[in-house]
């Protein structure tokens, strides 16, 4: 048997799958708005769940038709509705489903956040007609529950469906935060944004400065000793200026708590509900830049993972999805580049550069973003007035999971191979030749050919960045503030990085995505242009 659960956006389905499943849900989803932004399939004993992309109310989504297409050879279709804005959700569902065609179950999610008259309503209407109706708390569903309402499901008629719809449902328990204050609201969700990104920058960098100590004390300076014997080569590659241990322990202990630490911080917004005030409260301000308050969720997304964040663009309106993946490869940091970043300027004493680093390269964003951007009429944004809720423990580790995997199996052993490379062109003295190659381009825009190693790795990974770390820091500490700050911001943003564009090409076209990649590098030496012109001015 198939069953497909529909239902707009943040609505519960993910969360709800998650509970029937129980440990044999895989490792994604959150109940974030437009966290689904493909057709997660599920087998379970002899039944397969397909977990839907949310539906928005007056927008047409790009992962839209697709669904409607997929979804045809299901045998059963369940409904899930916030039991807070019933009334709306299954008008806008009847409107886009024929309730008729298929057996029917309707999951009325958030029953903990419903007023107790809607409560009476609803569950009147089912005894009464025997109406496969679910009232649940989504976070407190198990497997029998999945068991009940398979069997209960049934077809329903129009006159049943309309009764449905003509209730009068207020549903929603009277709330207010502050992000829903006028005037206000704006302000704190910033605020909100700020303390998300500022804290694990400075949490992750009080761990790694002194996890670095201890390991350069101890461990490094002894294994350099016991090398001293080693063969040239094995010396190179081991402990030489680009050597696996001497740099690629940079990557470890810089790159991973913030990994780790974004993660969670991100999480937490999500499983919150935080993420979704911000995105309702900043929806004026994002529609200056051509984009929406929804365009906004993969754009953080991306301070996770670029390739997470592109592919949950799928949830954007088809006219600003191109906007906002040139937004996410131009200005989201990606946790593997902010931990370079962050590595590289405590290196060289000025960690403070971190922040107006990230301030920067939001702000050049946004303008690249409505520069570039096609112009098109910006479709209206329906807020969706999510509840704030205290996320779980167990959800928290659950999402956790992954990006530890991730990091571990595929970031870390792509960096050590980074590290092998630079080290046998060092080796073999094709360092050189790379630099002199580089050279022009970075004489243009008045910087050092020894940051070359660090500009091309970062073509292929942002964490390539740790190449300006050469010589336990020893570069890093020797270039200028100014020539510093920009040679950082040169690698992050003069393209994606080579696993993102090719995320591009799949989800646009490999024309789409040379355009997008040849409009970042313009953006990206003209802005470094302007901070050189603005540098010399200062000195």
């Amino acid at each position: 048997m198939k069953i497909v659960l529909l239902g707009l956006e943040s609505s519960g389905k993910t969360t709800l799958l998650k509970g029937l499943l129980q440990e044999k849900f895989p490792a994604q989803g959150s109940n974030v708005k437009g966290s689904t932004s493909t057709i997660l399939e599920v087998n379970e004993n002899q039944t397969r769940y397909m977990d839907t992309p949310g539906i928005r109310i007056g927008s047409e989504l790009v992962s839209s038709e697709y669904t409607r297409k997929k979804i045809k050879s299901a045998n059963q279709y369940w409904f899930v509705v916030r039991g807070t804005h019933f009334k709306e959700e299954m008008e806008a569902l009847s409107e886009v489903f024929h309730f008729g065609d298929k057996p029917i179950a309707v999951i009325v999610s958030f029953e903990d956040k419903m007023d107790q008259e809607s409560l009476i309503q609803l569950r009147d209407f089912r005894e009464k007609n025997k109406f496969p109706l679910f009232i649940v708390d989504t976070r407190r569903v198990d497997s029998r529950d999945g068991d009940k309402i398979r069997e209960l499901a049934r077809p329903v008629t129009l006159a049943e469906s309309i009764e449905l719809n003509n209730l009068r449902i207020k549903g929603i328990k009277e709330f207010k935060t502050l992000y829903q204050m006028k005037g206000l609201g704006p302000y704190v969700a910033l605020l909100t944004l700020l303390v998300i990104y500022s804290l694990p920058i400075f949490l992750a960098y009080q761990f790694s400065k002194r996890v670095e100590s201890i390991i350069e004390s101890t461990i490094l300076n002894s294994l350099v000793r016991w090398s001293r014997g080693a063969p040239e080569t094995l010396q190179t590659v081991l402990f030489g200026d680009f050597g696996l241990l001497t740099l690629g322990i940079y990557s470890f202990i810089w790159a991973f708590p913030v990994v780790i630490l974004f993660g969670l911080a991100l999480a937490i917004t999500e499983e919150s509900g935080l993420k979704d005030h911000i995105t309702d409260v900043l929806d004026p301000l994002m529609r200056k830049f051509g984009l929406t308050g929804q365009d906004l969720v993969p754009i953080i997304n991306g301070f996770g993972c670029n390739v997470v964040a592109i592919q949950s663009s799928r949830s954007c309106n088809i006219c600003t999805r191109k906007n906002c993946i040139s937004v996410i490869s131009f200005g989201s940091a990606c946790s593997y580049q902010l931990g370079a970043s962050l590595s590289v300027f405590g290196a060289s004493g000025h960690i403070r550069l971190i922040f107006p680093y990230i301030f920067i390269l939001i702000i050049i964003s946004l303008i690249h973003g409505e520069i570039w951007n096609e112009k098109t009429i910006v479709p209206l944004f329906k807020k969706r007035e999510t509840f704030l809720q205290w996320p779980s423990g167990q959800t928290l580790s659950y999402r956790l999971k992954p990006i530890i995997i991730q990091f571990l199996v595929q970031a870390m052993p792509i960096f050590l191979i980074i590290c092998l490379v630079a080290s046998l062109f060092d080796f073999l003295g094709w360092m050189d030749i790379l630099k002199r190659l580089v050279a022009p381009l970075l004489v243009v825009i008045g910087l050092s050919a020894d940051i070359a190693p660090a500009f091309v790795a970062s073509l292929f990974r942002k964490d390539g960045i740790l190449l300006l770390n050469e010589g336990n820091g020893i570069m890093a500490d020797q270039l200028a503030v100014g020539e510093l700050f920009i040679a950082v911001f040169l690698c992050s943003t003069f393209t994606a990085c080579l696993v993102t564009l090719v995320k591009i090409m799949r989800e646009l076209s490999f024309k789409e995505a040379l355009l997008l990649a040849g409009k970042q590098m313009i953006t990206s030496i003209l802005s470094v242009i302007l901070f050189s012109i603005i540098l010399s001015l200062y000195n």
